[in-house]
Parts: structure tokens; C-alpha cells; sequence
């Protein structure tokens, strides 16, 4: 591990901690609002996590960019690529990082493509071809926004989450998270792929150190074209949720009472800072989306909801 590496690594930690002592500070404030210490606690460890954010933004902004390498495998493939599979492929890669970060971002697809602003951000591009069997390289910006996060960060964690999974339960987890569009791009690179029976291995290394690793033959390809194509077309419902807050949970979850039901509606890291406006028993109008599957082994539908969020 590098030594800026070691620092991002650090850094994030503590940022953990101190969000999580923030959480439970706001929870006995809110139990005993007028206590004067707790009241100084809590602001003392929200300026630790400005200063946190902030080291952490810088830092990550030093590395620049993201590098990831796409190997290909198969006829053909000599180290040159043909243009019209370039496109394809580029373009998917392209389509599902930056759908999956939108999603992330905001809780829901766009409603007319990927906003210029964002693809700004991501500055996603191919930067080169490497020696050998045909290696993609593609290229990103990995500098934080304004909350120490990267987006394409978050991005990259998550397709690879998805590509590995063998859980069926799982993905669909994680089809929720990354969006049906960054599903469905994704699905058709590899749709394509497989069409071309090209083997493929996907590798990011990323800031903190881990290695990303995914795939590596033709069979991979096969397998993860076959479980995402299941996810691709099952849209959800958006809606609006009433109630009031009960709990907020630092690992990406919010209780709200709405009549006599008790309803927990999932957020993105991506999302933190609109969760922190919240406080307990505050009522709130939150728009969602409603996912339902049905379980057959216990013949009942199962109800999701997915914070939406705008900028």
C-alpha cells in the first residue's frame, strides 16, 4: 500500500467513527434536548467531521484518476480490437458507470440520460491499449465531492459487487442500488461479448489499496449475462412516503411511522448528507421507489422502498 494509499485508508476510517459517535450524540439529544453538554459534544465531532471530510477530499483529489483495465480473449483479439466491438464495449462500460453513479447519487435513473454535469465529473475515457491480449484501459476522475465521496468510486464498487454475486437474493439487492438503465448496459456488453464469445477479466485497483478483480474466461461472461438479464426490465414504482421519523440508521436505513405500519425506506452512502436534515419524530414527505417481488416459498409479496433524492 502506498503511502497516500495508507492515508485515504486512515482517513475513511475515522470518518466511520466519527459519523457513527455523531448518530448516537443526535440520538441522546434528542431523548434530552436541552442538555447543554451533549448539545457542545455533537457540534465539537460535526466540525472533526468537516476537517475529516475535507483532509479526505484532498487527498483522493491527488490521485486524479481511476484506472481500470478490461482484458479481452478470443478470436481476434491480438492486441488489436475491431472498431464496431470498441464502440460497444466502450459504450456500455460508459453507459453503466455512469447510470450506476446517477443511482447511487440520487436514488433513481435520470429522466433523459446521463446529465452532462455528471459526465463531466466522471470524465470517464479510454486511455490507452495495453501489449498482449487485447487490454482495454479505461481512465476516470476519482477526485470527492463536496462529502469527501467519490462517485465513480462508489460506481466501480458496485458493478463489480453485482458481476461476482452468486446470490440470487443479492443482486436484486443490488440491481435496487445500481438502477435497472446501469443493469441493463451492463447486460448488453456482456450480451455482446458472449455473442462474440470473448472471454473477459475486469481489474481495478483501487485508492485504498484492494484490488477489484472480476471474470477472467468465456464462461463468466456467460454466467453474469444470464443472472442480469433476469433484473434488467423489473421497473419499480415511484411514490410518496408520509409519516414520521423513528430511527435513522448510520448503515443506510430510515424508520418512518405512517399510520400504524412502521416503514424502513434504504439509502445510498451516496445520499448521507440529505439523511442528516432529518431528526427523530420529525414528519416528512419522502419520495421513494417501491420495488415488490414476489416469494414463493412463503407465497407473499415483499415490499422495498429506495430514498429518492435531487441535487
Amino acid at each position: 500500500m502506498t503511502e497516500q494509499a495508507n492515508r485515504i485508508d486512515w482517513l475513511e476510517r475515522q470518518l466511520a467513527q466519527v459519523e457513527s459517535l455523531i448518530t448516537e450524540d443526535e440520538k441522546r439529544l434528542a431523548a434530552e434536548p436541552n442538555r447543554f453538554s451533549l448539545q457542545v459534544s455533537l457540534r465539537s465531532w460535526q466540525a472533526h467531521q468537516e476537517d475529516l471530510r475535507q483532509e479526505l477530499r484532498q487527498a483522493k483529489a491527488a490521485l486524479q484518476n481511476e484506472v481500470i483495465q478490461l482484458r479481452l480473449s478470443g478470436r481476434r483479439m491480438d492486441g488489436s480490437i475491431p472498431l464496431k466491438l470498441l464502440s460497444k464495449v466502450s459504450y456500455g462500460i460508459n453507459r453503466a458507470l455512469s447510470y450506476a453513479a446517477y443511482h447511487l447519487r440520487h436514488g433513481r435513473d435520470p429522466g433523459r440520460g446521463i446529465p452532462e454535469t455528471l459526465a463531466q465529473e466522471l470524465d470517464l475515457r479510454l486511455s490507452g491499449l495495453a501489449l498482449g491480449s487485447t487490454r482495454l484501459v479505461f481512465a476516470g476522475n476519482v477526485a470527492p465531492d463536496m462529502a469527501g465521496d467519490s462517485i465513480l468510486e462508489g460506481a466501480l464498487e458496485q458493478i463489480f459487487e453485482v458481476l461476482k454475486e452468486p446470490s440470487e437474493d443479492r443482486i436484486r439487492d443490488l440491481v435496487e442500488t445500481i438502477g435497472i438503465s446501469a443493469t441493463k448496459a451492463l447486460s448488453d456488453m456482456l450480451g455482446e461479448l458472449e455473442a462474440q464469445e470473448l472471454s473477459a477479466e475486469l481489474l481495478w485497483p483501487a485508492p485504498n489499496s484492494k484490488v477489484y478483480h472480476w471474470g477472467g474466461s468465456l464462461e463468466a461472461v456467460r454466467l453474469a449475462h444470464k443472472k442480469l438479464s433476469k433484473h434488467e426490465t423489473r421497473e419499480p414504482e415511484p411514490v410518496s412516503l408520509f409519516g414520521e421519523v423513528t430511527d435513522l440508521k448510520e448503515n443506510g436505513a430510515l424508520y418512518i411511522r405512517s399510520g400504524n405500519s412502521k416503514l424502513k425506506i434504504s439509502y445510498n452512502r451516496q445520499q448521507y448528507h440529505h439523511i442528516q436534515k432529518y431528526t427523530l419524530g420529525m414528519p416528512v414527505s419522502l419520495k421513494v421507489l417501491k420495488h415488490v417481488r414476489f416469494e414463493p416459498l412463503s407465497d407473499r409479496e415483499i415490499v422495498t422502498y429506495k430514498l429518492v433524492t435531487e441535487d
